[in-house]
């Protein structure tokens, strides 16, 4: 996962634009480091696990935080791409707004 840079987040951000930029925000987050609400983020407990079961337990915890954190989406599927070379995951999630049916890909 890539952290989000704070310098560039638009806090004045509305409809469209502001609901991407929670689900990034979401997806960029590690559970635990926010002191107002230490379960918003996902965890990075699945690093050295199997990469199947990474997948699995990634997925599920995507859908399960962003559908809690952003109820304006709904998550439509999750893909991963791989960078062996660096031991990386990185994972595609492709968003539907519930409101106009707009699909975005964080």
């Amino acid at each position: 996962m890539q952290m989000i840079d704070f310098k560039n987040i638009d806090y004045g951000a509305t409809g469209n634009e502001e609901i991407i930029q929670n689900v990034r925000f979401i997806l960029s987050t590690i559970i635990g480091s926010c002191v107002l609400d230490v379960n918003l983020g996902v965890s990075p407990d699945v690093v050295d696990s199997p990469i199947q079961l990474t997948q699995a337990k990634i997925t599920s915890e995507i859908i399960e935080k962003i559908e809690a954190y952003e109820p304006r989406v709904t998550v439509e599927s999750v893909t991963f791409s791989a960078d062996p070379l660096n031991g990386r995951l990185i994972p595609q999630v492709k968003v539907v707004n519930k409101e106009n049916g707009e699909v975005w890909t964080a």
